[in-house]
């Protein structure tokens, strides 16, 4: 429920309430005022009449007598008795709806005297039908129900004006989470709206430095990264090289000599992998990556070819099977997923099977260990390292389905470049 809704419904709910007490309140002493002279007309009369000598008499349109009995039938048909309280006003309306008139009233005073009581006593069956001849051919609306509806009334202006005044309020609000939610950091420089209040144009602030504090955090992270991995590509290209010249100049070295050349080789290698997935992680965007015709399983082959010296010392096999189909993606990227993937199966694999199986746009590498302690000791790593971060992002930003999934012995890893 969003605050908008909660304070209207809070608000309503409230002023409902008031209303419907201030109603009642008003129609309880619209009939106690009606009562209270009534009452009083009806203690006039028992003081003064029946007059000597009499027992009954009809004033105006009570009835008077000091004998009960004489009271009128249809009174003590609701009031069998004589009321305990004296000089008090004794009614009963029937079919009373309280918004609209009774059907029928009967109405009784009692009063003690020195010469005994006197019961004053009015009735009358008819109130519908000597209202509609009151009023024959005027418009009228019952005094309860004019109650009823101006309670109604105060309610509809109040909802009205507080929908006015939240389309004032929530309009500023609405459109700060609108600009907030848009923002982005290439928009930062732009003249920030005015959203009319203070307190939201201070919020809007707050938002806008925080977030150009973040995207200067950003920007300088980015920058280092391409600036470490572009330093750091002339150094490795010089190792590789130089790696390259001495099989050249002695393609036959010493035992001890070839352990130390396929060492510096691997380091060249990971390293440049690791510079590579620097520079892609530092990089935004993919429209500047060409889309080629590529040659998938050649690919595949290439690249596991790079890596197979991450199985030197190893009882590993590995298995390769692909097509001659050619598939349309950006190279460069595709390149570091496989090698990434590729290189995360050799290295969580000491004993057993590596299967990579490429069919179409589709690419499945499967690892299987058979060496139990290898296979606990790759239970209790973390994750895959950035290489495997490198993979997810590239997958995102390329639309690849890619999945991994993971059982006892090794894991399964399928992508499809589409």
């Amino acid at each position: 429920m969003s605050i908008r809704t909660y304070i209207f419904a809070l608000l309503t709910s409230l002023v409902l309430f008031i209303a419907v007490i201030l109603s009642y309140q008003s129609a309880r002493l619209f009939i106690g005022s009606f009562d209270m002279v009534i009452e009083d007309t009806m203690l006039k009369i028992a003081e003064q009449y029946p007059e000597q000598d009499k027992i009954e008499q009809k004033i105006l349109e009570y009835h008077v007598t000091t004998d009960w009995q004489k009271v009128p039938q249809q009174v003590r048909d609701y009031f069998p008795v004589i009321p305990i309280e004296t000089e008090k006003l004794h009614t009963k309306f029937v079919d009373w709806a309280y918004i609209a008139p009774p059907q029928k009233i009967y109405s009784i005073l009692v009063l003690n005297r020195d010469d005994g009581q006197v019961f004053v006593s009015k009735f009358n069956e008819n109130i519908h039908q000597e209202m509609e001849e009151d009023h024959d051919g005027e418009f009228f609306i019952d005094p309860m129900v004019m109650i009823v509806l101006v309670g109604l009334s105060g309610i509809a202006i109040f909802i009205i004006v507080l929908l006015y005044v939240f389309k004032k309020v929530a309009l500023p609000m609405e459109s700060l989470q609108q600009w907030a939610k848009q923002l982005k950091l290439t928009e930062l420089n732009n003249e920030r709206p005015d959203f009319r209040f203070k307190e939201l144009n201070g919020l809007a602030t707050l938002i806008h430095n925080n977030l150009a504090s973040v995207a200067d955090s950003v920007e300088r992270e980015q920058a280092f990264l391409s600036y470490a991995s572009h330093e750091l590509r002339t150094p490795i290209a010089v190792m590789r090289s130089n790696s390259a010249l001495l099989e050249k100049v002695n393609p036959s070295p010493s035992e001890k000599e070839r352990v130390i050349r396929d060492r510096i080789q691997r380091a060249s290698l990971t390293m440049k992998s690791m510079t590579e997935t620097l520079l892609w992680l530092s990089r935004e965007g993919d429209a500047d990556v060409p889309i080629d015709n590529v040659h998938l399983g050649k690919v595949i082959e290439n690249t596991q070819a790079e890596l197979t010296y991450l199985l030197a010392g190893k009882s590993v096999s590995v298995s390769v099977d692909i097509d001659d189909i050619e598939v349309s993606l950006a190279e460069i990227p595709a390149v570091i997923v496989l090698s990434n993937l590729i290189r995360n199966a050799f290295q969580h694999t000491q004993q057993g099977t590596v299967t990579i199986k490429q069919q179409g746009h589709k690419v499945t590498i499967v690892n299987v260990e058979s060496n139990q302690d290898a296979i606990d000791n790759n239970h209790e790593e973390l994750g895959f390292g950035l290489g495997m971060q490198l993979v997810e992002k590239l997958s995102n930003q390329f639309g690849w389905q890619y999945e991994i999934t993971q059982d006892s012995k090794g894991y399964q890893v399928s992508i499809i470049f589409s």
